[in-house]
């Protein structure tokens, strides 16, 4: 009996162990990038008043609903959980492209390098430009997903991950694309 009960222990051991990397794994597959802290002398995001809508960098347009980058001229949606879910990969890419914000369409999941430049990373929870027009960041510790974001770059050499961004800290991160994560719509400004 005892013999049978140490086993059990160890087998019931293992397979926790085992769940517990695979689901720890699913975030980030042993490779992250930290961008680097933004130039703050080229545009001043706190400028705007207090909703920052009409900031030099940035411009609430499409009725509010979006944020103009006169940064990097992309349009974004303002609403940072506008599907008010965390999704799979496809999932979000399939809700970006029937997404209509303000009138328009066009939406899309961003790239690595288009999200990570809203990305300050001097500050945190969000690490975004002081007095930013974005709403709905959530900041608070929560699940997975709670706080990461996808795009649609692809991780190098796996079709079956992509990077994904965290307002939490400013991490950027590669994972499963099975894996649940918020959506953040971009469209190219016009």
């Amino acid at each position: 009996i005892m013999k049978t009960s140490v086993y059990l222990y160890t087998v019931t051991f293992v397979a926790f162990l085992s769940l517990s990397l695979l689901f720890t794994a699913g975030i980030s597959q042993g490779e992250q990038f930290i961008p680097p802290v933004p130039d703050s002398n080229s545009f001043s995001a706190n400028d705007g008043g207090v909703d920052g809508c009409d900031s030099s960098r940035f411009k609430c347009v499409l009725g509010g609903e979006a944020v103009l980058d006169n940064q990097t001229g992309l349009v974004w949606a303002r609403n940072t959980d506008i599907f008010e879910k965390i999704v799979p990969w496809e999932e979000a890419v399939i809700l970006c492209e029937n997404l209509e914000v303000g009138g328009r369409k066009g939406w899309r999941l961003p790239t690595k390098d288009e999200l990570i430049t809203l990305l300050d990373t001097s500050r945190s929870r969000p690490p975004l430009p002081e007095g930013h027009p974005f709403e709905k960041i959530n900041v608070a510790y929560g699940g997975q997903g709670d706080t990461e974001y996808w795009t649609s770059t692809e991780y190098k050499d796996d079709s079956n991950s992509a990077w994904v961004v965290s307002f939490n800290m400013g991490q950027v991160l590669d994972s499963l694309k099975l894996f649940d994560f918020k959506v953040w719509p971009v469209r190219d400004g016009e």
